[in-house]
């Protein structure tokens, strides 16, 4: 009797081939999650400053449409509690009113808000002067 050898060639991934392309994906899905984090926090951080420089601006047209005898050069006004709510707790805003010449006054405004990465202030500054038909 004939014995015929049938030599078979198996297709197929060593074991070494299976990690080295689990290890690559894994690196792959750990990458993308990074950076959707980071665009997450960046997003983030995004909304607080433009919230918070919408709540100076806020501030500056209030002060803007209040008596203009109410702005006494060397003060300071803080407005922390009229802050807007998404701003983290411990935020402060604080108006600084000098007056640079006659009938100006200048008021400097500064809201300053914790991040995930330390602390970020934004700074906005206006002139006020006396406006009307008189002058």
């Amino acid at each position: 009797m004939n014995a015929v050898m049938v030599k078979t060639n198996e297709a197929g991934f060593t074991i070494i081939e299976v990690i080295v392309a689990l290890v690559t994906v894994s690196l792959f899905v750990v990458g993308i999650g990074n950076l959707f984090a980071q665009i997450t926090n960046t997003q983030h951080d995004s909304e607080l400053l433009s919230s918070a420089t919408r709540a100076g601006q806020s501030e500056i047209e209030s002060l803007r449409n209040s008596d203009y005898t109410a702005l006494t050069a060397g003060t300071n006004i803080d407005f922390s509690s009229s802050l807007p709510s998404d701003l983290p707790d411990n935020s402060t805003g604080i108006v600084v009113v000098t007056q640079p010449s006659t009938d100006i006054r200048r008021v400097d405004v500064t809201i300053t808000y914790p991040i995930s990465h330390g602390t970020h202030k934004v700074e906005l500054t206006s002139l006020i002067g006396i406006i009307g038909i008189g002058k």
